[in-house]
């Protein structure tokens, strides 16, 4: 069943691919273009390590526990166009996106050497892991939104909704890592490998189509800015 859940993976990363690649060949404007392109990456990216993963390509054992670590490759290349993805439809500053994409790969790259890691050592780079994950978080809810919502007044719903989404899927991971074997053991390899499997894909391609749906949102937000600027011009002559 583990191959099972590796391949629905890569054939549902590479079915995210194709649709955002043909959206970005067909995007009606440069913007559009933009979101298009960087969901088809991501969805790219996922598509090829899970092939990798489903021929076991980057499989290993850490002492008498299976560990995938193309899995922390594809979170490596991955979750920093997401978070580029996310400024984007912000209108982000630059420092605040290299801290966000600084403390995403910070997360990333403790929380590999907390898998490749025996006990009790394992443990402790899990903590710092997800002390680094918490800053993301914070970053998100406080210097992401407040930009994004200065930027658009009219549509703080669109990131209200952004966020939860985001944070609620990618708070999963650690509690999935924490009750497999790499944690508690409270999971088996093949329950491991399904909720990371469904995780990575509402990570992607839903997330990818959430972001779409915003993108749609904002800009009709920023038609009824400029409408509403409009009238109130013309009633001042």
């Amino acid at each position: 069943m583990t191959q099972f859940w590796l391949w629905f993976g890569c054939i549902s990363m590479t079915a995210g691919a194709i649709f955002f690649g043909f959206g970005a060949d067909r995007a009606k404007s440069q913007r559009w273009q933009v979101v298009y392109s960087l969901n088809f990456f991501i969805c790219a990216i996922a598509a090829a390590l899970y092939l990798a993963m489903s021929f076991k390509q980057g499989f290993t054992y850490i002492g008498d526990r299976p560990a995938y670590l193309t899995r922390y490759l594809t979170w490596t290349f991955s979750t920093p166009l997401t978070i580029v993805l996310l400024s984007y439809l912000g209108r982000t500053s630059i420092p605040i996106v290299a801290s966000m994409v600084g403390a995403d790969v910070y997360t990333i790259v403790t929380g590999f050497v907390a898998t490749i890691s025996t006990k009790p050592v394992s443990n402790i780079w899990y903590v710092v892991s997800c002390g680094a994950y918490l800053g993301l978080a914070y970053l998100l809810l406080k210097q992401y939104r407040q930009q994004a919502e200065r930027h658009y007044p009219r549509a703080k719903k669109v990131f209200y909704r952004l966020l939860a989404v985001h944070l609620v899927i990618w708070t999963a991971y650690p509690i999935v890592w924490i009750l497999a074997s790499t944690g508690f053991n409270a999971i088996d390899s093949t329950t491991e490998t399904a909720c990371y499997t469904i995780l990575d894909i509402a990570a992607k391609v839903g997330f990818g189509f959430l972001a779409l749906n915003s993108l749609n949102q904002l800009e009709q937000a920023e038609s009824a800015a400029r409408q509403a600027q409009e009238r109130s011009f013309s009633r001042l002559n």
